[in-house]
C-alpha cells in the first residue's frame, strides 16, 4: 500500500505540470490536386512485419495489446491501468462502428446493455486511480468516454423524432433534434456529472490542451470526426490521432482546393465553436506562414498543411487564395438500413 500511495503523489505531480492550462460550386481539377490526397487505410501497419500479415489489428498493431503487459503483481487488487481500462471498452466499438466510422444504431439500442455497462464502468473509476495513469492514458480515457456518452445519448433518442421547427435546418435524422444532447445531458463519470461540452471544452481542449481531440470525439454527425472501431489507448495514442486527422482531411467534407478559381475550402469543424478557435489559435498560431490571411484561418492552414498531400501542401504555402468554410453535413452517422 505504501508502494501505491508514493506512485499516486507522483502521478499528482506529473498531472500538475500537464494541467496548466448556401453551397458553392466547386470546380475541381481532376488530376491536379485533390485526387493525391489519399487516406491512410483504418488499421493499416507500416512495420515491415505487416507487410507480410493478413491481420486486422488496429491502427497501431500488437501495440494496442501490449498494454495490458503494465499490470503488475505489486499494486493493490482491483487497480487497473489507464490503458487496461481503455482496451476494455474494445469490443463495443468493434461490434457496433463499421470501418467508414458508421454505427449500427438499430442493433446497438437493442444491445444497450453493453453500453449502459461501459457507461457505468467510467462512472466508478476511482479518482485515487485515475491520478496514476500517465498523460495520454487519459487523453485517451477522456476521448473514449466522449464517444461512448455520445453514443449512448443518441441510443437512448433513437429513432430520432425531429422537430417541425428544426426541420427547417437539420435533416430528420441530425443529432440536432435531440435536444440539450450536448450542453444540458449529463453523464457520471469518476462520480462526478459531465456534459460533453464539459469534456471537450474544459478537460481535452483545456486542461489538456489537445486541439487533435477535435478530431476524435464524434458529434454523431457525418461531417464531423467519425468513430473508430476501436479505443484510443494511451501508448499509442499519437499514432491513433495522427491516422485519425490524415484521414479525416482525405475526406470531400474536410478539404477543398480549387485552384482554377483560387479558392481553399476548409472544414467548418474549427469554427463550430469559440473554444475550438481559441484552442488552435493557441497551438497552432504563427506569424512565420500564410500571413495574408487573418489569424485564426493563418493557424487552421498552419495545422492543415501537415496532413495533406505534399502537393497540396506546398498549393496553400506558395500560392495566393482565399478562404471559404464547408457546409456542414448534420445528418446522422449511421449505417444504411440492413447493414
Amino acid at each position: 500500500m505504501a508502494l501505491f500511495v508514493a506512485i499516486v503523489c507522483l502521478a499528482r505531480d506529473a498531472d500538475a505540470k500537464n494541467s496548466s492550462a448556401d453551397s458553392v460550386p466547386i470546380v475541381r481539377e481532376q488530376n491536379d490536386f485533390n485526387d493525391v490526397n489519399k487516406p491512410v487505410p483504418l488499421g493499416q501497419r507500416t512495420d515491415e512485419a505487416s507487410l507480410n500479415s493478413e491481420s486486422n489489428e488496429p491502427a497501431a498493431g500488437k501495440d494496442l495489446f501490449d498494454v495490458l503487459a503494465v499490470e503488475s503483481p505489486n499494486v493493490p487488487a482491483g487497480y487497473i491501468s489507464g490503458d487496461a481500462f481503455n482496451l476494455g471498452l474494445g469490443e463495443l466499438l468493434k461490434e457496433y462502428v463499421n470501418a467508414a466510422g458508421l454505427v449500427n444504431y438499430s442493433k446497438l439500442r437493442r444491445h444497450r446493455i453493453v453500453l449502459n455497462d461501459a457507461v457505468g464502468k467510467m462512472a466508478d473509476i476511482k479518482p485515487e486511480v485515475y491520478i496514476t495513469w500517465s498523460r495520454n492514458e487519459k487523453v485517451a480515457f477522456w476521448i473514449n468516454a466522449y464517444n461512448i456518452c455520445m453514443l449512448k445519448g443518441i441510443v437512448g433518442n433513437y429513432p430520432i423524432n425531429p422537430s417541425r421547427f428544426m426541420l427547417l435546418f437539420y435533416p430528420a435524422n441530425s443529432v440536432m433534434h435531440i435536444s440539450g444532447l450536448r450542453d444540458k445531458t449529463y453523464f457520471m463519470i469518476m462520480g462526478i456529472q459531465y456534459t460533453l461540452e464539459e469534456i471537450e471544452r474544459d478537460i481535452l481542449l483545456g486542461r489538456f490542451a489537445e486541439p487533435r481531440a477535435c478530431f476524435a470525439v464524434c458529434y454523431g454527425t457525418i461531417s464531423g470526426a467519425s468513430l473508430r472501431a476501436e479505443p484510443y489507448i494511451g501508448k499509442v495514442l499519437d499514432k491513433q490521432l495522427e491516422e485519425q486527422i490524415k484521414n479525416y482531411f482525405s475526406g470531400k467534407d474536410a478539404f477543398e482546393i480549387d485552384g482554377a478559381g483560387a479558392i481553399v475550402y476548409l472544414s467548418p469543424v474549427f469554427k463550430m465553436y469559440k473554444w475550438r478557435e481559441d484552442a488552435f489559435l493557441a497551438r497552432y498560431g504563427t506569424d512565420k506562414l500564410f500571413r495574408e490571411h487573418e489569424d485564426l484561418d493563418r493557424a487552421i492552414l498552419n495545422f492543415v498543411k501537415d496532413y495533406i498531400s505534399e502537393q497540396n501542401a506546398k498549393f496553400l504555402k506558395q500560392k495566393k487564395y482565399s478562404i471559404e468554410y464547408l457546409k456542414y453535413n448534420w445528418q446522422l452517422n449511421e449505417q444504411p438500413v440492413g447493414k
